[in-house]
């Protein structure tokens, strides 16, 4: 794997950073789906960077890189549902794959503004389900 993507460690330190609340998931969302992430894929998530490539890696690379993901998911759970971070899981899981889907359809397309648009739809798409959750 590429040694500039952010490791699992450096995202949940962003993450962490991230402003309490709907706020810092908003920040979140936006910078994932922002093309500065979209137009250098070699100092971003590994997720949309390598999908493909984990996907033939043998099951303990599997096993790890499920570990990561699930733990992303659970600090965005907590800031999401605070008092019961496991009911927001299965939406956090669902806005992941939203998020990683979005950005590498953004990548792969020639027309520039297709591409921006994709992203714009991603956020507020991503958006819309986390304050779907929040508001439960």
């Amino acid at each position: 794997m590429d040694e500039d993507l952010l490791s699992p460690r450096d995202q949940r330190e962003r993450l962490a950073a991230a402003p309490p609340g709907r706020a810092g998931l908003e920040q979140i969302v936006r910078a994932y789906l922002s093309p500065a992430h979209r137009d250098n894929p070699e100092e971003g998530c590994p997720s949309a960077a390598l999908l493909d490539e984990i996907s033939r890696c043998p099951d303990p690379t599997k096993r790890a890189y499920t570990d990561s993901v699930l733990a992303f998911i659970d600090d965005i759970a907590a800031r999401l549902a605070p008092h019961d971070p496991q009911s927001a899981r299965a939406t956090t899981l669902s806005v992941y794959a939203l998020l990683v889907g979005t950005l590498q359809l953004s990548r792969a397309l020639a027309d520039r503004q297709l591409a921006d648009d994709v992203l714009e739809q991603g956020i507020r798409d991503a958006l819309t389900l986390l304050d779907a959750t929040r508001q439960r």
